[in-house]
């Protein structure tokens, strides 16, 4: 999806801090599980919070997207950076912490792709692991043709990226339009970015179904909500 627009990606996001984000990633790595070292980034992106964090963390990641992995591995050095699915994937490595943000779990369009994320989530973590989820909105908050636009001014560089929010079933659709301006002259890319609107219920009940136990904080880093998830501890009788 982001394959002719990588090379942006970290200027069409500059409105988000990274930087704060990794600080608030930190504190509750902090506060959850004191003593962990390690994180695994799921859908890193360009490593902008693993850039953050590993100065505190050995921080390892996968993405689906080969460019993103080229540039995060770039950010990075001692990380481990692959091309992977996150519904589906085995690296033969556990970690601390195990975490997915900025929504990209989003991009799951089923249910059961979800569970098979987080049971592949699960599989990774050591013993009193944590989970970290940032999750896309939910149906109710969605709002159905409202019109976008975001802009980049730089010299030698103009961005202007725009579409209209759509909706096809709990499938949020939008359909972006790239206007680029480099000194070559002015191209016009497209992209189409669907992810799915999960409630509430139905994200705690996919916590469940992997056999993880949950809390949830409606803020989170970015006002979108965070899980907090660790495996279930089976009674001892």
């Amino acid at each position: 999806m982001y394959s002719k627009t990588a090379q942006y990606y970290d200027l069409i996001y500059s409105f988000k801090d990274y930087a704060i984000e990794a600080e608030q990633i930190k504190d509750l790595i902090t506060q959850e599980h004191p003593t962990a070292s390690s994180i695994l980034d799921v859908a890193c992106g360009t490593a902008e919070h693993a850039k953050y964090l590993s100065d505190n963390f050995q921080i390892d990641g996968i993405d689906l997207e080969p460019e993103f992995v080229r540039i995060a591995q770039g950010k990075v050095s001692n990380g481990r950076f692959q091309e992977a699915d996150m519904s589906d994937f085995e690296l033969g490595l556990q970690y601390d912490v195990v975490q997915c943000l900025f929504s990209s779990i989003g991009y799951l369009k089923k249910a059961g792709q979800v569970v098979d994320a987080l049971i592949c989530f699960k599989k990774h973590l050591n013993p009193g692991g944590l989970i970290l989820v940032e999750p896309w909105f939910s149906p109710e908050q969605w709002n159905v043709g409202s019109p976008h636009v975001l802009t980049i001014d730089e010299p030698g560089l103009k961005i202007c990226r725009m579409n209209s929010s759509g909706l096809e079933g709990n499938i949020s659709k939008m359909h972006f339009h790239y206007l680029i301006g480099t000194p070559n002259g002015v191209e016009h890319i497209t992209e189409d970015h669907e992810l799915a609107l999960y409630t509430l219920e139905e994200m705690l009940s996919f916590f469940e179904q992997a056999g993880l136990t949950v809390q949830y904080d409606p803020v989170g880093l970015f006002d979108r909500g965070l899980y907090i998830a660790k495996k279930m501890q089976l009674n001892k009788e």
